[in-house]
């Protein structure tokens, strides 16, 4: 059987991958940065845990071969990324 939404599975994945990833490097980036206040490290230990469990969701998710299993998936990892996005974003803003 063919299965028609490997390809979007994939893009989606690869897409969620670097929504999780960018935004967990430039905060990093920015809490290693000399000038940084004394707490600036925290969101990178608040909300990296979350997005590395969102990847461990999106990788399963691109892995799997059953069509139904794969998109809920990428459904909980996309939700558990925005989470920790939003973590990133409002801790960061609250140190500021």
């Amino acid at each position: 059987m063919i299965d028609a939404t490997r390809q979007l599975r994939w893009y989606a994945g690869l897409a969620l991958l670097v929504a999780a990833l960018a935004p967990l490097l430039m905060v990093t980036l920015l809490a290693t940065d000399p000038d940084a206040p004394g707490g600036a490290v925290v969101p990178v230990f608040v909300g990296g845990p979350v997005n590395v469990a969102g990847l461990v969701f999106v990788v399963r998710g691109m892995l799997s071969t059953d069509p139904e299993v794969s998109a809920r998936l990428l459904k909980i990892g996309a939700a558990v990324i925005a989470a920790g996005d939003v973590l990133l974003f409002v801790v960061r803003a609250f140190i500021t």
